[in-house]
């Protein structure tokens, strides 16, 4: 080993699996890969192999070093930019130079509709390449007991296969729609997954019981575990059309007159509008989301129920809920929103089972014509027919000849501007108060339904004082906005991997919420930010988003238990990720993303808890990118797993005063999701989580301070932007205090040289 580092070659160590195999020598050079970047793609995966690394300072400081170290490169690469420097661009926002990340030349990501299968191809290999010489890859197929001996012989073999395109999920033409979808990590786990198959084929004696495996974990026919739907004769209705077509109209205005229906919402906001929409009107309408259930006021002469149950409780006409929350019952009419998310990589699961698993009589589909094909496709398969029905737009809408010529002071009473980073949406809403003098309402997803909601009636008032609305591509969907131009700040956003162009669907979305028929503004108009992204965005806004053709869904409690009994010894996590490479899914279907859910396992992964239990808590709305959330979490397990109660006080602590800056904001829209963390374990864990009215009561204090908080933060107009020093969260890393000022005299020095040039 030692001669073999005096010769500059690199060792890596056994999987901590097989911890007596043999170490594999491999050289830093000589890629397998012809093309030019699936080489240097290679030599980067051996060069930084994962058993070096951790074998010489350990994963959690590695993982440590490597954010360091980014931080460090993407400072520097911001200070080249002012000196020519190609890593960095600037933005020019109003008289303040904005930095922002562009993609260099090679790395580009096609937008959805320019995906083919010659770019496709490239990806396969060098996902392939990463499969066959990266650790942790062979780490996954280790947990089966592969021997690293046969994962080598195996892999090439299966990587011949799939480049001779004998392996049919792997050909070009079947991988567009996943990389559309989900990217790298969509085709990581379909190569591993469908290496797996090839084994079950060609090799069964490599992994033991690998036929009963796969048997066990068989997802190929989902819409047989709906019974009681398969049961009854379903009528299929389709409304389909652009933004503000008047499809949902249509399909309300069918389940209003229904006996008993249920509406399905994409987003609790949707479903408490639809709901409070119904009780105006008189109709008994019912609410369900994950963090709360309401009834209407049956005191009063209004609403009536139309009948009561066994347990003498009132039932309503109507139901309106999150789509994650349709009771398993009998209607006559439901409404289902927004029926092109069945190929959400996230959440599309639930759109998937509630349309094979409603009881309903006659089911309403409103959404994107892109997912005709997918739905018949599904219907088929279950002997129903579809009946489609097109909306046209009720308004004009067009993309304005010319953008705001990168300046905000050419911002006007009623625009939109669409900002893809929640950093950057406090940065231009100060910088358009100070060059313009008007005042900014913001809506971003990590605001609380409530404070969006808010956010927008301030937006909508005339008499507010709020002219200008600062969003995120939040606002493409669930909310009602006077909106008179959709100024894009950019058509680039970091999907949590790379900087891709926003899909065509996404910008047709939000750019149609411009020119709102319904409140009076007939013409829309979409425009950027830049010149430059003027020809992207009408060409975009012209295009038909691709045709969907996967629908997502997820495993059963049920199959995960019988699963884990196959591997007594295993941890959840591993177990969890073990499931979803080796399942059987046809080709039509995936399994959504699995990442948020492998962090919470590891989280809770010391607990106590029951399979069953432990797969109610993957299925909670939180986001492991918040620490806050997750210490929540873990007291919240906790209390599950010791058969406690837990006290929503000796997790929650408000500050007794509003926010001042960004920062506080920030910290109670974590302390909102802490709470509503605790409501939604309420209604699946009961015996732990009594204190609802409490956790209520912290909800409305939360959410109005936080609306205090964005009252607070208001910028008058200035001189031109000076104090551009001044603007917070612009660094990459805000923990790295040498970053902090490092950008900060950055961006001093760019207005200097712009205040020059004016």
């Amino acid at each position: 080993m030692q001669r073999a580092l005096a010769a500059g070659l690199r060792i890596s160590t056994s999987s901590p699996i097989r911890r007596s195999a043999p170490p594999i020598v491999q050289t830093a050079a000589s890629p397998v890969c012809v093309d030019n970047e699936i080489a240097q793609h290679t030599m980067f995966c051996r060069y930084y192999h994962p058993s070096v690394i951790c074998a010489r300072k350990g994963a959690k400081k590695h993982k440590e070093a490597v954010k360091r170290k980014r931080a460090e490169r993407e400072t520097a690469g911001l200070l080249r930019a002012t000196n020519g420097g190609s890593q960095w661009s600037s933005d020019n926002v109003g008289g303040y130079s904005m930095p922002r990340r562009t993609v260099r030349e090679g790395q580009k990501w096609p937008q959805d509709t320019e995906l083919n299968e010659e770019f496709a191809l490239i990806q396969r290999k060098k996902r392939l390449d990463y499969f066959r010489f990266n650790e942790n890859m062979y780490t996954r197929c280790a947990y089966f007991g592969i021997s690293k001996r046969d994962f080598g012989e195996w892999a090439d073999k299966f990587i011949q296969a799939a480049e001779q395109n004998k392996i049919k999920r792997l050909q070009p033409k079947a991988l567009i729609p996943l990389l559309t979808l989900s990217g790298w990590e969509g085709l990581d786990n379909c190569i591993v997954n469908q290496f797996f198959a090839f084994l079950e084929e060609h090799a069964p004696h490599v992994v033991k019981d690998i036929r009963y495996l796969r048997e066990i974990t068989d997802m190929r026919f989902p819409h047989e575990w709906a019974v009681g739907a398969r049961n009854m004769q379903r009528r299929i209705i389709m409304h389909v059309g652009p933004t503000n077509s008047g499809k949902t109209f249509h399909a309300l205005q069918r389940l209003k007159g229904a006996n008993q229906g249920i509406y399905c919402s994409p987003l609790r906001l949707l479903a408490y509008e639809i709901y409070n929409r119904m009780t105006k009107m008189g109709i008994s309408c019912g609410l369900i989301t994950g963090e709360d259930r309401r009834m209407p006021d049956f005191d009063s002469l209004e609403v009536k129920p139309i009948g009561y149950n066994i347990d003498h409780r009132p039932l309503t006409q109507l139901l309106s809920c999150t789509i994650e929350m349709a009771p398993n019952s009998v209607y006559d009419v439901a409404v289902m929103d927004e029926i092109q998310m069945l190929s959400d990589p996230h959440r599309g699961w639930a759109w998937t089972m509630a349309l094979m698993g409603l009881r309903a009589k006659e089911i309403h589909l409103c959404g994107e014509p892109s997912a005709v094909p997918l739905v018949k496709r599904i219907c088929e398969s279950m002997d129903e027919d579809v009946e489609v029905r097109e909306y046209t737009r009720l308004g004009n809408l067009k993309v304005s000849g010319t953008s705001l010529d990168g300046n905000l002071v050419n911002v006007r009473k009623g625009d939109c501007v669409v900002v893809f980073s929640r950093k950057e949406i406090y940065e231009i809403k100060k910088a358009i108060e100070e060059k313009t003098g008007m005042r900014c309402a913001v809506i971003y997803g990590g605001l609380p339904p409530e404070s969006r909601a808010e956010q927008a009636r301030l937006f909508n008032d005339p008499d507010s004082g709020y002219d200008v609305l600062v969003a995120s591509d939040a606002v493409g969907m669930g909310i009602n906005l006077s909106i008179n131009r959709v100024v894009f700040m950019t058509l680039q956003k970091f999907d949590g991997t790379a900087i891709k162009q926003i899909s065509v669907s996404q910008t047709r979305q939000i750019g149609g919420r411009a020119g709102r028929f319904d409140q009076g503004t007939k013409v829309g108009i979409v425009t950027t930010f830049k010149e430059d992204d003027l020809e992207q965005l009408k060409k975009s806004m012209d295009l038909q988003p691709p045709k969907l053709t996967m629908a997502g869904f997820k495993p059963s409690v049920g199959m995960i238990e019988m699963f884990s009994h196959q591997f007594p010894n295993t941890s959840f996590a591993q177990l969890w990720s073990m499931f979803r490479d080796i399942s059987n899914v046809d080709d039509g279907y995936f399994l959504c993303s699995f990442g948020d859910q492998e962090a919470i396992a590891q989280t809770i992964e010391d607990l106590p808890l029951s399979i069953s239990d432990r797969y109610h808590f993957l299925y909670a709305p939180i986001s492991m990118r918040d620490p806050r959330l997750e210490t929540s979490l873990r007291q919240f397990a906790r209390a599950v797993a010791n058969r406690r109660e837990c006290l929503v006080g000796d997790v929650i602590k408000l500050p007794s005063s509003a926010p001042t800056s960004r920062e506080a904001i920030r910290d109670l829209e974590s302390w909102h999701r802490s709470i509503t963390l605790y409501l939604w374990l309420s209604y699946h864990f009961s015996e732990s989580f009594r204190q609802n009215e409490e956790a209520y009561l912290l909800k409305d204090k939360c959410e109005t301070l936080i609306q205090k908080g964005l009252q607070n933060i208001r910028h008058v107009r200035g001189n031109g932007g000076e104090d551009m020093g001044q603007y917070e969260d612009t660094e990459i890393d805000d923990k790295t205090e040498v970053s902090r000022k490092m950008m900060s005299s950055f961006l001093t020095r760019l207005s200097g040289t712009a205040q020059a040039q004016a």
